[in-house]
C-alpha cells in the first residue's frame, strides 16, 4: 500500500548496525546511522531501519528528524522498522541531562516499529512538530519521560505504543507520555500502554498551553509511582493526569477518554489536578488505585462542563466527584453493586503480555465483564460502538460467543460451548449460555458463530 501510493520518484534508503555511511542506502549497501539517511531523505522517502542495536552515545540530542519541503498528510517521510525485525535504539551511554533520543521538530513524519531505551532526557520528543504519527513504539528506561508533546506540538497520533520504566533523578518528572506544558490542540492518543513510570502515566500538565484539547481512547495505565524494581517513588503516582497549572494561573486542558483502564496506581487513577478545561470520561474503567479510581473535585472555567458516563469503579480506591459533574449510568449509581463476581478476571498480570501480531492490545480477560453481570447492557448510548441492546458499563464491550471471556471468539470459547452442550438448569453454563435461558443448544452455538473470531 505504502509502495502504490508513492510517486514513482520516491527513494527507499536503508540503514543497519553494520552498515557504512560511505554506502548508497540501498538493501544490499545499507547506511549505518539513521541521521545519514534522515539528511537526504525529501518527502515521500522512507527510511527502513534494519533489525538490531544501535548504540548512542555523547551529549547532545541523538537524532532530529526535521520538517521536509513538500511534506503533507499524502507525501510524508517514514521512519520504519523493517518488516518484521525490531531495532532498538539504545542511548543508554549518553551524558548529561537534556539529550532527548529522538527529537521530532518537523511535522509528517511518520515513525513506527522501532523501539527508545536510556535517553537522558526524553525517548521521543515531538517538540514544535505537528501531524506526526508515532506507531508500534516502545520507550522505556529513560531517564525522563518516555513520550513528551511540547512547544506547540499539535495534531500528533500516538498509536499502539508502549512507555514504561522511565525514571528520573528525583523521581517527579518521569512520565510514561506527556502532552503537557506548551503543548498545542488536537493530540490522540489511541491504544497505548504506560506502567510503572516513576511520576505519572499520562500527564497533561500545563504552563504556557491554556484551552488545548487531547483525547485518550483505548488506552491503558497501570502502577505508576512505582519503579522498575517495583519500590514506591517519590513522584505523584497518578494514572491519567488531566491538566494542572502553576499557582496564580487557571489553565484548561479539555481531555476525552474513551474505553481507557486505569487500575493499581500508587496514588490515583483519574485525577483532575486542578484542570478547570472540559472533562469527557466515556466507559473507562478504574480499579484498585492508591486513594481513589476517580478525582474530579474541583469546579471548572466558567462554560465548561465535566461528563462522566458508563464508567466503572472497582477494588480499592474511592469516587470524588464534585456535584457540578454531569453523571450518568456509572457503576457506583443505583441500581448497581459491583462485586469481584462481575468480571472474568480481577487479576491484571496479563495486561503486561505481548501486544498482538497486528500492534493492537493483548486479549485479557481482566476487568472484562463475566457473562452474568448486570453491568452488560446497563450503559447509555454516547455514540460508541456496542453489542446487545444498549452499551455495556467499563472498558471493554462483552462480545456474545466470549465466553472466557478474553475479547475474542476462537477454538477455545467453542471448546467452551462444546463442554457445555445440551446443560440445563445449569446456571450461566460456565459463560456458554449466551442467550440466558437456562440451558445450552443450537441457539447459543449461532450466537457463537455469528461473532467468529471476531475481537
Amino acid at each position: 500500500m505504502l509502495l502504490a501510493a508513492c510517486p514513482a520518484y520516491c527513494t527507499d534508503f536503508f540503514v543497519a548496525p553494520d552498515g557504512n555511511d560511505n554506502n548508497d542506502g540501498s538493501i544490499d549497501y545499507p547506511f549505518k546511522t539513521i541521521g545519514k539517511a534522515v539528511g537526504l531523505a525529501a518527502a515521500g522517502d522512507t527510511i527502513y531501519v534494519r533489525g538490531g542495536v544501535y548504540t548512542y552515545s555523547g551529549s547532545s540530542t541523538a537524532i532530529t528528524l526535521p520538517s521536509k519541503s513538500g511534506a503533507s498528510a499524502t507525501n510524508r517521510c517514514y521512519l520504519f522498522g523493517y518488516q518484521d525485525e525490531r531495532p532498538l535504539l539504545d542511548f543508554s551511554s549518553m551524558t548529561g541531562t537534556s539529550a532527548d533520543g529522538l527529537k521530532i521538530n518537523g511535522s509528517y513524519w511518520y515513525v513506527k516499529g522501532i523501539d527508545f531505551k536510556g535517553a537522558p532526557r526524553n525517548g521521543i520528543n515531538i517538540n514544535g512538530g505537528s501531524y506526526n504519527i508515532i506507531e508500534f513504539c516502545s520507550s522505556y528506561e529513560n531517564r525522563n519521560t518516555g513520550v513528551q508533546l511540547q512547544t506547540g506540538a499539535a495534531y500528533n497520533q500516538i498509536i499502539n505504543c508502549d512507555s514504561y520504566y522511565n525514571r528520573d533523578a528525583g523521581d517527579g518528572n518521569a512520565d510514561g507520555f506527556a502532552p503537557k506544558m506548551d503543548v498545542g490542540t488536537g493530540n490522540y492518543f489511541y491504544g497505548c500502554r504506560s506502567w510503572q513510570n516513576s511520576d505519572d502515566g499520562y500527564d497533561g500538565y500545563l504552563r504556557g498551553a491554556d484551552n488545548v484539547t487531547t483525547t485518550y481512547e483505548n488506552c491503558w495505565c497501570f502502577k505508576n509511582g512505582y519503579r522498575k524494581d517495583g519500590s514506591a517513588s517519590t513522584g505523584n503516582g497518578n494514572g491519567f493526569k488531566m491538566g494542572g497549572y502553576d499557582t496564580g494561573y487557571y489553565l484548561r486542558h479539555n481531555v476525552i477518554y474513551k474505553n481507557c483502564l486505569c487500575f493499581n496506581n500508587r496514588v490515583k487513577g483519574f485525577d483532575q489536578n486542578n484542570d478547570l478545561g472540559d472533562i469527557t470520561l466515556y466507559n473507562c474503567t478504574s480499579f484498585s488505585n492508591g486513594t481513589y479510581n476517580y478525582s474530579i473535585p474541583l469546579a471548572l472555567a466558567s462554560g465548561k462542563t465535566a461528563t462522566v458516563t458508563n464508567c466503572v469503579s472497582a477494588g480499592t480506591g474511592a469516587v470524588n466527584l464534585g456535584s457540578f459533574v454531569v453523571q450518568t449510568t456509572n457503576s457506583w449509581m443505583s441500581p448497581f453493586v459491583v462485586t469481584n463476581a462481575d468480571f472474568a478476571s480481577i487479576d491484571p498480570s496479563a495486561a503486561y503480555g505481548a501486544r498482538n501480531a497486528d500492534s493492537s492490545l493483548p486479549n485479557i480477560a481482566f476487568m472484562r465483564l463475566a457473562t452474568e453481570s448486570d453491568l452488560i447492557d446497563g450503559g447509555t448510548d454516547v455514540g460508541l460502538p456496542y453489542n446487545g441492546s444498549a452499551p455495556d458499563l467499563g472498558a471493554f464491550e462483552h462480545l456474545e460467543g466470549d465466553c472466557e471471556p478474553d475479547g475474542d471468539v476462537d477454538i477455545y470459547d467453542l471448546e467452551c460451548l462444546a463442554s457445555n452442550w445440551m446443560d440445563v438448569n445449569c446456571g450461566n453454563c460456565n459463560g456458554a449460555d449466551f442467550d440466558y435461558n437456562g440451558m445450552v443448544d443450537f441457539y447459543d452455538f449461532c450466537k457463537l458463530a455469528r461473532n467468529w473470531l471476531e475481537y
